[in-house]
C-alpha cells in the first residue's frame, strides 16, 4: 500500500493528477493531507442509502438483467459483465463520465499516421486535385471518382 507523499504516515487514498503547462505532476496524499491542501473529498462506506429524486430506488441494487451484474460490482471491478450493462447502468455511467471527463461525447483528437503533417497533407491534395482534373479532362470519370473520394477521406480527417 502506497503512503501519503505529504506526511508519509497514512496511507494515500487520493490520487491527484496535474497538468500545468504540458507538465504532469502526480500525487498520492491521505484524506487529511487532501483537506488542507484544498480537495474535498467525501468517502461513505454505506452507499446503500444512496438515492436519488429521479431515481428512489438506492443506486447499489441495480442488476443487469442478462448477466446479473450489479453496480457495486462494476463500481468495485471497474468493468461490466455483459453488453447490456451499459443501458442498466446508463445514468449511472453517464454520470461518471460527465464527473471523469467533462462531457459525454469524445473530443479528442483524430490519429493521424506518423509522417502525415499538415502540410504533407495539403500538398497531397494539390497532388490529387491536379490528377483529378486530368482524368476529366481525359473523360476517365471511374479514375476521377476515385480521385474523388480519395480526397474527400483525406479532408475527413480533420486536417483541411
Amino acid at each position: 500500500m502506497k503512503l501519503c507523499d505529504e506526511c508519509g504516515v497514512n496511507p494515500a487514498n487520493i490520487h491527484l493528477t496535474q497538468i500545468m503547462q504540458n507538465k504532469t505532476q502526480i500525487s498520492h496524499l491521505c484524506e487529511e493531507c487532501a483537506r488542507k491542501k484544498g480537495i474535498s473529498v467525501s468517502f461513505s462506506n454505506d452507499d446503500s442509502s444512496e438515492t436519488t429524486a429521479e431515481n428512489p430506488e438506492p443506486v447499489i441494487n441495480k442488476t443487469c438483467t442478462r448477466c446479473s451484474c450489479t453496480y457495486e460490482q462494476f463500481r468495485t471491478k471497474g468493468w461490466l459483465g455483459c453488453p447490456e450493462c451499459y443501458t442498466a447502468f446508463e445514468q449511472e455511467i453517464d454520470t461518471l463520465l460527465m464527473q471523469m471527463h467533462g462531457s459525454l461525447i469524445h473530443k479528442g483528437k483524430r490519429y493521424r499516421t506518423p509522417g502525415q503533417s499538415p502540410q504533407a497533407l495539403t500538398v497531397e491534395i494539390k497532388r490529387l486535385r491536379h490528377e483529378l482534373a486530368v482524368a476529366i479532362k481525359n473523360e476517365e470519370f471511374e479514375q476521377a471518382a476515385t480521385i474523388r473520394d480519395a480526397i474527400h477521406s483525406i479532408k475527413q480527417m480533420g486536417i483541411q
